[in-house]
């Protein structure tokens, strides 16, 4: 598929001035401390700033700020492809920035939501050519923390997942009784998880497994109609 830009910055690359390209990632995930939402923002620019930019979740303009001095280190590669497929972006991000670690220690970013939005600099004025385009939404499946040896490197490998990642969830609760008597008290599975075990007979010959005692209204059901 072809990566949608607007039309500023189709306009600035077709007179071939040359363009710098940036990556934008927004996470929000559960404080530990307190379990409150928060958002924390990052970006491949010298400098921490203010950028409004498409909501992945509303679609609507919003202005964050975005943490910069090395935070990202790459941004892997994203694939757009017109399936519903479960796609994967690797994120590389640096241990030593206060707000990658108050991200990553701080928040439980198991699950969070993540947006990765794409950016362009005029290449004179380092200014936004027009505010950044989303290219991923999705959730964060897993971030190790990489502690370095004395003299060695380390950094936060963020993968994530893209939202059809939901499509895979299951309802486990469906088929239980507890979740069946929020509906008015409806007992239709009340005895769902230990039916397959009752044995029922006709006529004189009994199974190995009793049923629980039925009440007189249908004990007639649990015979069977003897």
């Amino acid at each position: 598929m072809v990566r949608a830009v607007d039309g500023a910055t189709s306009a600035y690359v077709q007179a071939r001035q040359g363009v710098i390209p940036r990556s934008f990632v927004w996470i929000t995930a559960k404080n530990r401390t307190t379990g409150a939402l928060e958002s924390i923002g990052f970006w491949n620019g010298e400098d921490t700033v203010d950028v409004t930019v498409m909501s992945g979740e509303t679609g609507l303009p919003v202005t964050r700020t975005y943490h910069a001095w090395g935070s990202i280190l790459s941004v892997g590669q994203i694939k757009r492809s017109p399936e519903i497929a479960i796609r994967t972006v690797q994120i590389a991000l640096s241990q030593v920035s206060a707000a990658v670690q108050q991200a990553f220690r701080g928040y439980n970013t198991r699950l969070a939501p993540i947006e990765i939005h794409r950016g362009f600099l005029d290449r004179e004025s380092h200014q936004l050519i027009a505010p950044p385009v989303i290219q991923h939404f999705g959730f964060i499946n897993k971030a190790p923390i990489k502690t370095p040896a004395k003299g060695g490197e380390g950094g936060v490998a963020v993968e994530v997942v893209s939202h059809a990642r939901v499509l895979t969830r299951t309802n486990p609760a469906k088929r239980s009784d507890e979740s069946q008597k929020r509906r008015g008290g409806d007992r239709f599975r009340r005895y769902s998880g230990v039916a397959g075990q009752w044995e029922f007979w006709w006529g004189e010959h009994k199974g190995t497994i009793t049923p629980p005692k039925p009440s007189p209204s249908n004990q007639e059901q649990f015979r069977g109609g003897q």
